[in-house]
């Protein structure tokens, strides 16, 4: 018996039609999902940043239980114009980086002179980066060490005051600016270079040390460090440094920062405003990460008022109540 041959013959691929519409539809799944995609990820790299200044915070309070005081800038010598070493290089015992704190030198220059200080600043820490300054301007030419390296720097500032006029008292807030130079040192807050007002830096003072006890405003409602790692900071003449580097007598202030201008405003000049740069960051949702004087971190929104939430809440003993903070 003879079979039939069918006239319909079987098809063995896709028309071109029916590709072109497979791709359209793939096309638009990959518009519909990738914002959803980068959005978990900068979710993630805010969680990251948040857990970072958590566990800097945390260092913070496990040096004050270990020295009765949180830690102060390293007194270098007689030299007011060069930075000792900062905060973050006294803290590293107690956010596990014991073998680096051996490599630091706390009586020598943390990057000038041929210091060891300058070679300890090319490693990177990752605890002291905001994961959301994608930027490729995670180092800082000004502080390298040579043969090749550049040091790296850090995103996260501690409080060192505000600047301007308390509403309680209706005085100055206090800073050390016998010289006018990069801003002054304001005094009011957790981390500054002195905790009170010196006019002369002849001799040159040396550094003392803020207790909890000192917060008399509240720690939590207290600054004690946060972020400055916005788009543009990176851009010549350098506002981002190494983050060995501390703060200089009536000078330049790496590790800490004066609270006198709104988030993401103001960035460094090249030459008297080096401390006044804002705060702020790379976040969706247009402010930044803070850490309290409590170890407790918050979202700042950049709206933030700066004069009545964001100097209040630099303040450690102003008698203020910041408003609208968004806690």
């Amino acid at each position: 018996m003879v079979r039939k041959t069918s006239s319909r013959r079987l098809r063995l691929g896709f028309t071109l039609v029916e590709l072109l519409v497979v791709i359209a539809i793939i096309g638009m799944l990959i518009s519909l999902l990738l914002p959803a995609v980068q959005a978990a990820r900068e979710a993630a790299r805010r969680t990251q940043c948040k857990n970072n200044m958590r566990q800097l915070a945390l260092g913070l309070h496990l040096y004050h239980d270990v020295h009765a005081a949180f830690p102060r800038p390293t007194y270098v010598g007689n030299s007011s114009a060069l930075p000792g070493l900062s905060w973050h290089a006294m803290i590293l015992p107690y956010i596990e980086q014991t073998g680096l704190k051996a490599l630091a030198q706390p009586n020598r220059q943390a990057y000038s002179g041929g210091t060891p200080n300058l070679i300890l600043g090319a490693t990177r820490v990752p605890i002291f980066l905001c994961p959301s300054y994608t930027i490729d301007q995670s180092s800082s030419t000004i502080d390298s060490p040579g043969g090749g390296r550049l040091a790296w720097t850090q995103h996260y500032c501690g409080n060192a005051g505000p600047k301007g006029i308390n509403p309680v008292t209706g005085q100055p807030y206090q800073v050390n600016m016998a010289s006018q130079s990069q801003g002054g040192l304001a005094c009011e807050g957790v981390l500054p270079y002195m905790p009170n007002f010196q006019s002369s830096f002849n001799p040159i003072p040396k550094p003392a040390s803020i207790t909890i006890g000192a917060i008399t405003d509240g720690t939590s409602y207290t600054l004690m460090i946060f972020e400055v790692a916005w788009q543009g900071l990176e851009v010549a003449p350098g506002s981002l440094r190494a983050w060995q580097r501390g703060i200089a007598w009536n000078n330049d202030s790496t590790s800490s920062k004066n609270v006198t201008n709104a988030m993401r405003t103001v960035k460094y000049n090249g030459g008297g405003n080096y401390n006044d740069i804002s705060m702020g960051s790379n976040h969706p949702g247009r402010g930044c990460n803070v850490a309290l004087a409590d170890a407790r971190v918050r979202f700042l929104h950049e709206s933030t008022d700066l004069n009545t939430t964001l100097k209040p809440m630099a303040s450690r003993a102003g008698g203020e109540t910041a408003m609208d903070a968004n806690q």
